[in-house]
């Protein structure tokens, strides 16, 4: 088996990110393509990543195989001041987490979220957070295998 190597993204990767973003966007306007485009314009979403990765709350690590993109994970920092209904909190949410179907099943996803825990116990942070939809069954075991507890349920309703 190729080794993984996890590290974090720079300029030059931003059309690698492009290509492997366009399978989780599809994913998303699949479970909710009220919101959700199908398909993100590759000019728009490169100048959004090269601006995330100049972002000092924002980290974006790519996993290669041979040399080859094969995944990433990006999180942010949330800082979230105290309020009279809840406690100040610092925690890294993650937004994305995608493995490009032809490197799955080889630990990739894993290796790419334990990295990016290393990254948040580095900066002295105790939660990592994250949304997963409820008909990803995949996604669900996968984070309930990685530690992951439900921390609250999100419901919606469509009005029409």
């Amino acid at each position: 088996m190729s080794a993984i190597a996890i590290r974090p993204a720079v300029d030059t990767d931003i059309p690698a990110l492009v290509a492997l973003n366009a399978g989780v966007q599809a994913l998303h306007a699949t479970f909710s393509p009220e919101i959700f485009k199908p398909v993100v314009d590759p000019v728009e979403l490169a100048a959004f990543l090269r601006a995330t990765l100049d972002g000092p709350a924002h980290r974006l690590l790519l996993a290669t195989v041979e040399g080859a993109a094969a995944g990433y994970a990006w999180g942010e920092i949330q800082d979230r001041a105290e309020t009279p209904f809840a406690l100040a909190r610092r925690r890294l949410y993650l937004h994305h987490l995608v493995v490009d179907p032809a490197f799955r099943r080889r630990g990739i996803a894993a290796a790419l979220l334990a990295a990016l825990e290393g990254e948040a116990r580095a900066l002295g942070l105790e939660t990592v957070v994250l949304d997963a939809w409820a008909d990803n069954a995949g996604a669900q075991a996968f984070f309930a295998a990685a530690g992951y507890a439900p921390l609250n349920l999100t419901r919606a309703k469509r009005l029409g």
